[in-house]
C-alpha cells in the first residue's frame, strides 16, 4: 500500500465517520424530543431545530465531498449548542460530558496529520466546558429538574458520551488495523520479492559464467580440430577429425536450444490450449529414434490415447523431451532388458506422469542438487547441468511438481504432477 493509498483510505473512514456521527446525532436528538415531552421538561425548539440542522448540514456537506467543511461546521455548532443548553440546565444532568466527546470526536477526524485544528478544537470544547463550570450563564432561561430527573439524564447524557466516544476510536482503530495489515501484506510481498530477485541474480550470474565457458569449449576444441585437421591429408585421420567436430557441434547447438528454452521459459507467457499427452510423449520419443543406444531401448508409453489436458504444449515437450533423452543417455545397455515406461493416472485433480527407467541410476548425495542450474550428477557427463533445472522452472511456470526416486545401478523414476487445468 503507498503513501497515498494509506492517506486515501485514512480519508475514506474519516468521512464514514463523520456521515455515521450526523446520523447518531439526529437519532439522540430525537431521543431526547421525546424523554422531555415524556418528563414534560419545557426545551425551546430551537434547541431541537438547531441540533438537526447541525447534522443535516454536516451530513450533506460531507456526502457532497466537502469533508473539511463538514468538520468545522459540524464541531462549531455541536459545540455551541451543548453550551447553550448546559447554561440552562443543572450540573447535575451531565449535559457538560458531551464536550468530552466533542474533544475525542475532533481529534480522530483531524488525526495527526491535522493535529493543530484537531487541538484548536480541544481548547474549543475546554473553554466552555471551564465557562459553564466557574460562570453562571443562562442563555436561553434556566430549567429546573427535581433529582430522579437529573439522576435520569446524567445516565443518559453518560451512555451517549461513552457511545459517540467509543464509536469513533473503534472507526479509528479499525483504520489503523487495515493499515497495518496492508503495511504488513506489503512487507511480506517485498519480502518474496527480494528473495525471487536475489535467487534471479545469483542464478544469472552463475549462467553467465558457466554459459560462457560452455560455449567457449567447444570453440576452443573446433580450432584445435580445424587446425589439426589442417596439418595432415591421412584422410582416415581428417575424417576422425571431423566427426569430432560434429559432435562438438552437437554439444554447443543442444546448449544453445537449453539457453533458448530457458529464455523463452521466463519471458513467454503461459498458453492454455488442449494438449494430447500420449501423442505429446510419442513425438518426443520419435524425435530420439536416432540417437546413440535408443534402438537397444523397450520404450513404452502406456498412457491412455484419450486423454487430455489444458496446458502449454511447447513446455510440456521441453519437459518431457529432457526427462526421456536423459534416461536415454544414461542408459546401461550391460542390462538384460533395457526399458524406458512412461505412464500416466489421475489423481486429487491433478495427472501423475511417471517416468521409469532401469538406467545407471543417481548416486543418493547427488539427488537434492540436481535440478540445480549447471548441476553434473555424473562424472561422464557431456551435459550442460542446464537439462534438469529448466524442467523444474518450466514446471513451475505451469503450476506443476516433480519428484524423483534413484538407486545408483538400478534406475531412477521421476514422477510428474501436473495440473488439469491452469485453474482447475
Amino acid at each position: 500500500m503507498t503513501k497515498a493509498s494509506i492517506v486515501n483510505l485514512s480519508e475514506q473512514k474519516r468521512s464514514k465517520l463523520v456521515s455515521n456521527l450526523s446520523v447518531i446525532v439526529f437519532i439522540v436528538t430525537f431521543f431526547y424530543m421525546m424523554l422531555d415531552l415524556i418528563l414534560k421538561i419545557h426545551v425551546q425548539s430551537f434547541i431541537y431545530v438547531g441540533f438537526l440542522a447541525c447534522a443535516t448540514a454536516t451530513f450533506l456537506l460531507n456526502y457532497y465531498h466537502r469533508l473539511g467543511a463538514a468538520k468545522i461546521v459540524g464541531l462549531l455548532f455541536f459545540n455551541g449548542l451543548i453550551f447553550l443548553v448546559a447554561s440552562s440546565e443543572p450540573f447535575e444532568t451531565g449535559i457538560h460530558l458531551h464536550f468530552f466527546s466533542a474533544g475525542v470526536v475532533a481529534m480522530i477526524i483531524y488525526g495527526f496529520e491535522e493535529w493543530k485544528k484537531g487541538v484548536c478544537f480541544i481548547a474549543l470544547s475546554l473553554i466552555l466546558y471551564l465557562s459553564i463550570f466557574l460562570f453562571d450563564f443562562d442563555l436561553i432561561g434556566y430549567r429546573t429538574f427535581g433529582p430522579s430527573e437529573s439522576r435520569i439524564f446524567f445516565v443518559i447524557n453518560i451512555v451517549v458520551t461513552a457511545t459517540i466516544s467509543t464509536f469513533s476510536f473503534l472507526m479509528f482503530s479499525k483504520v489503523n488495523y487495515r493499515i497495518e495489515q496492508s503495511l504488513r501484506h506489503n512487507q511480506e510481498v517485498m519480502t518474496a520479492q527480494n528473495e525471487k530477485l536475489e535467487k534471479a541474480n545469483k542464478e544469472l550470474d552463475r549462467f553467465v559464467y558457466s554459459a560462457s565457458h560452455d560455449l567457449r569449449a567447444p570453440l576452443s576444441s573446433l580450432t584445435g580440430l580445424i587446425n589439426l585437421s589442417g596439418m595432415t591429408s591421412d584422410i582416415t585421420i581428417i575424417r576422425e577429425y571431423h566427426s569430432h567436430m560434429q559432435n562438438r557441434i552437437q554439444v554447443m547447438d543442444k546448449f544453445i536450444k537449453e539457453i533458448i528454452d530457458y529464455s523463452r521459459n521466463t519471458r513467454v507467457e503461459v498458453l492454455e490450449e488442449k494438449v494430447n499427452l500420449k501423442h505429446l510423449i510419442d513425438e518426443v520419443t520419435d524425435s530420439l529414434r536416432f540417437v546413440n543406444g535408443s534402438s537397444s531401448i523397450s520404450l513404452q508409453n502406456s498412457i491412455d490415447e484419450s486423454l487430455q489436458l489444458i496446458s502449454d504444449e511447447y513446455r510440456l515437450k521441453v519437459i518431457f523431451n529432457n526427462l526421456i533423452s536423459n534416461a536415454v543417455k544414461y542408459h546401461d545397455l550391460r542390462k538384460p532388458n533395457p526399458f524406458i515406461r512412461i505412464g500416466c493416472n489421475r489423481n486429487n485433480g491433478s495427472y501423475k506422469v511417471k517416468i521409469e527407467d532401469n538406467g545407471m541410476g543417481i548416486p543418493t548425495e547427488h539427488i537434492p542438487k540436481i535440478f540445480d542450474m549447471f548441476y553434473r550428477a555424473h562424472e561422464n557427463s557431456e551435459g550442460s547441468g542446464l537439462g534438469l533445472y529448466i524442467v523444474k522452472e518450466t514446471l513451475s511456470k505451469i503450476g506443476g511438481q516433480i519428484e524423483v526416486d534413484s538407486s545408483y545401478g538400478e534406475g531412477s523414476t521421476f514422477l510428474i504432477t501436473l495440473p488439469v487445468a491452469p485453474n482447475g
